[in-house]
């Protein structure tokens, strides 16, 4: 009995653009949770992040010919169009802040957080709490660059601003998150003698 190996994402990609629905739900079944993770990081609501997706892959369907034949990396081309209809959701709510906003109060956010019992994964969420405590245009531009990989230009332009507030806003975000994270490292030394 002779197993099939499974179509590459460029196979895919070429039979949908010929037309082929099962090419369609194919990248769906592959993409869809990596995809609504990257939306969420944009507009911070799941609804609203799955409905992005699903747009995205209904606009491949309609605009099926249409897609480029020399699209080798498959992956990247659905977040790039993920990003881009998140931004555009934004935009069109006016949901990209046009001012700095305030930072939050660390010693406040840090005491509300318990040291004792840290692991590794208990770390991350901690990070990515801190992260969403920032004034939303800074954490926009922080996630464009450290999680979307952006490059501080393709940023600016993603958010109509200058490359210069782009790096303004990550020194921000740098020095939030490095004193937000300073406060817990006591916790953590603490954790880490009592075992």
């Amino acid at each position: 009995m002779a197993t099939t190996t499974p179509a590459t994402d460029t196979e895919l990609f070429d039979a949908l653009r010929g037309g082929k629905s099962a090419a369609l739900d194919e990248l769906f079944r592959r993409y869809y949770v990596d995809l609504c993770r990257t939306a969420v990081r944009f507009v911070m609501d799941e609804t609203t992040a799955e409905d992005i997706v699903q747009e995205v892959f209904t606009g491949l369907w309609t605009k099926r010919a249409k897609l480029p034949s020399d699209t080798q990396a498959v992956g990247p081309y659905l977040r790039r169009a993920v990003r881009n209809r998140s931004l555009n959701y934004l935009r069109d709510r006016k949901r990209i802040p046009v001012d700095d906003g305030e930072m939050p109060d660390i010693t406040a956010d840090a005491a509300q957080e318990p040291g004792m019992g840290m692991e590794r994964a208990e770390t991350q969420q901690r990070i990515t709490r801190a992260i969403d405590r920032l004034p939303e245009r800074c954490r926009l531009v922080f996630v464009m660059s450290k999680v979307e990989n952006m490059s501080n230009r393709e940023i600016a332009e993603g958010l109509d601003i200058s490359v210069k507030t782009v790096e303004n806003q990550m020194t921000r975000a740098y020095k939030f998150l490095r004193e937000w994270l300073a406060l817990l490292l006591p916790f953590i030394f603490c954790c880490l003698c009592l075992i």
